[in-house]
């Protein structure tokens, strides 16, 4: 910037103890909670007793690469005029949780929600195949 000289020699110790200071981190949740009774409540730690996922970044990379490489030989056999190449098997998610109703699979927290249900459509069926008779539309 440019001074008048007068100005310069305030302006200059001013800035230098301006830059030296090292400034903290403002801390908007801190000003938020201040004078409230949420500011005085203790944080939880973190449960221990949770299980650490493993990463399956490996697997994840083999089936992108098995999508390309049929990709491309579908590609080449629409070009050439010949048969499609059948589709490539489905990859099984280590992490899901199998239905035993259904076979389907899901994640922990929609496993636990989907064989509530499944459970009970299962029995539903069950008990109308039973009451009605094998010629049921229901079941």
């Amino acid at each position: 910037r440019h001074f008048a000289q007068d100005v310069l020699l305030r302006h200059c110790p001013i800035c230098k103890k301006v830059f030296n200071k090292k400034r903290k981190p403002f801390n908007s949740l801190k000003q938020r909670l201040q004078g409230t009774e949420i500011a005085t409540v203790k944080k939880q730690p973190p449960r221990k007793n949770q299980l650490e996922r493993k990463s399956n970044w490996r697997q994840h990379h083999e089936d992108f690469i098995n999508a390309i490489q049929s990709a491309k030989q579908v590609t080449k056999a629409m070009k050439e005029g010949q048969p499609l190449p059948p589709p490539p098997p489905p990859s099984v998610n280590p992490d899901y949780i199998q239905c035993p109703y259904c076979l389907r699979r899901f994640n922990e927290a929609a496993a636990q929600r989907h064989m509530k249900f499944c459970e009970e459509q299962a029995a539903r069926h069950a008990f109308a195949r039973s009451y009605f008779g094998a010629k049921c539309s229901l079941a």
